[in-house]
């Protein structure tokens, strides 16, 4: 592991988030002025924000690691990249040769013939008894992990699963919107002092366009009234979402997460998740009650459908208490998010150095003397990286190790976090100031949590002990956040939304 002190891990992360914040700025204005030319539906830097926002902070990121020594060790993340997002570290220290790289993200959908035979016996139901009031287009099943928008309820959705081949999407005036696209990141990225070649980023990012986007009319049709997708940031979505708006079509983007309104950062912001919305289905009220503090929050003309967590329903206790003073061995389950590896880094606010993270890590098991579970998260793909000597783990969902646990760690607000806010257990939270969570919002968890801020030292495993034995306290974070005060399912909560605003 690295010499790690906390003052240097601090600094670290303020310094990602702020460099990779003027990046995000420079991109923003560039759109803007874009559209004087090449208005929203049919702008290709709208649709590629992310990706190009992706690629210049993720190279940023991974040159700065070289430059002080702290890239990844492990072969496998240090290795040539092929693929997205195309530039590894080996491709910084030995040249990078475009020849080698495979481009573009091959976005073609093409339903299961498990969904394809879901959807016809749903569409039954409903021509039977000729209940339904609108007919849905949608690519996923999954509006959360416990229902799919192919069960048979609610009846009032006819549901109509998304089919496109590769070479599906086009946009007018293609070539010419390239030719001003190169000269944007060239003038970011040199504004922004980025340290590779400006000229090799833009040819690299053309290629990724032009490998999946082709030269021509928005024809793409639905055969439905209103348009489902899961998240706005990802690139197939935000194509749909340009192809249904090009159509007159309501566009509608399901939240996961457990929970909504929890970060103040680009991806939640007017060009991430909420490009192409018409409304989003959300969690809770609490951040529609408080829309006005939010830079990145959801824009007025968006409407906000609220539901309920199912997770977090079943998971819900009103207050949380601290242990019985009689509790002799704790078992402290710690929670980490997932490493970034050679692809997944980009900024601003929401990750760091995967080597800075685990001495972190290292940090704080020896704050417990390492009498501490980790449960790494589901989608790690980068547990080779976890070289400690020794620790304990356990694998699982919340609901099934939810005996085991008595105290909760966590230094990431993610879904794992939300769900256990949702229990009776005490939550140790460490900030280490990598996402930029909205300030009501912070409030709120620093009344569920035992709360440190890194910043300001810490604490000792005594000290920490001392804070666990409390009396019950109303749980207020998931009610908020997660929770919208009926008993109705997101299915519901879905479709009444469709009905109210397009019925």
């Amino acid at each position: 592991m690295l010499n790690f002190s906390i003052k240097s891990f601090t600094e670290h992360i303020r310094s990602d988030n702020a460099e990779s914040s003027a990046i995000y700025n420079d991109l923003k204005k560039a759109f803007y002025l874009s559209l004087s030319t090449y208005p929203k539906n049919q702008n290709i830097i709208g649709v590629y924000f992310f990706d190009i926002l992706k690629l210049i902070t993720n190279t940023h990121f991974k040159n700065k690691e070289l430059q002080l020594g702290i890239e990844p060790t492990n072969k496998f993340v240090h290795r040539k990249l092929d693929n997205w997002p195309y530039i590894g570290y080996e491709d910084i220290t030995q040249g990078i040769d475009l020849k080698t790289k495979n481009f573009g993200k091959i976005i073609s959908i093409k339903p299961s013939i498990t969904r394809r035979i879901l959807q016809h016996m749903t569409n039954f139901q409903c021509n039977l008894g000729s209940r339904f009031s609108k007919t849905v287009s949608l690519t996923s099943l999954r509006i959360s992990n416990d229902e799919n928008l192919l069960s048979f309820q609610p009846p009032q959705l006819k549901r109509k699963l998304i089919s496109a081949k590769k070479g599906w999407f086009s946009v007018p005036n293609l070539s010419s919107q390239l030719d001003l696209l190169r000269s944007i990141i060239i003038e970011v990225m040199e504004t922004n002092n980025h340290p590779l070649s400006p000229v090799l980023i833009s040819e690299i990012l053309l290629c990724h366009i032009n490998a999946d986007c082709y030269e021509g009319s928005i024809n793409f049709e639905f055969t439905s009234d209103v348009v489902v997708l899961n998240s706005g940031v990802d690139l197939h979505n935000r194509m749909l979402g340009m192809a249904a708006i090009n159509q007159g079509l309501p566009v509608i983007n399901i939240q996961h997460g457990e929970a909504y309104g929890i970060f103040d950062e680009p991806p939640f912001g007017e060009l991430g998740e909420c490009i192409y919305s018409s409304a989003v289905l959300g969690y809770g009220d609490g951040a529609l009650a408080n829309q006005q503090t939010y830079k990145f929050g959801l824009d007025k003309k968006i409407h906000y459908i609220k539901s309920n967590s199912t997770k977090i329903n079943k998971l819900f206790s009103n207050e949380f208490k601290g242990l019985d003073t009689n509790t002799k061995d704790i078992n402290y389950f710690y929670f980490p998010t997932s490493l970034g590896g050679a692809s997944h880094r980009y900024g601003p606010y929401r990750d760091t150095s995967d080597s800075l993270y685990l001495s972190w890590q290292l940090c704080l098991i020896n704050i417990f003397n390492g009498e501490v579970t980790i449960k790494s998260h589901p989608k790690e793909k980068y547990l080779e990286s976890y070289n400690f000597k020794k620790f304990k783990s356990e694998t699982g969902t919340i609901s099934e190790l939810l005996q085991k646990i008595d105290v909760f760690i966590f230094d990431y607000v993610g879904t794992a976090f939300n769900e256990a806010c949702a229990t009776e257990k005490p939550i140790i939270y460490f900030d280490l100031g990598i996402r930029n969570i909205a300030p009501d919002v912070l409030k709120e968890i620093k009344k569920r949590t035992i709360y440190f801020d890194i910043e300001n030292g810490l604490p000792t495993i005594d000290e920490i002990k001392d804070h666990l034995y409390f009396s019950e306290v109303k749980n207020s974070y998931s009610k908020e956040y997660s929770l919208c005060g009926n008993d109705k399912s997101r299915i519901q909560s879905l479709s009444d939304g469709i009905d109210k605003l397009y019925g």
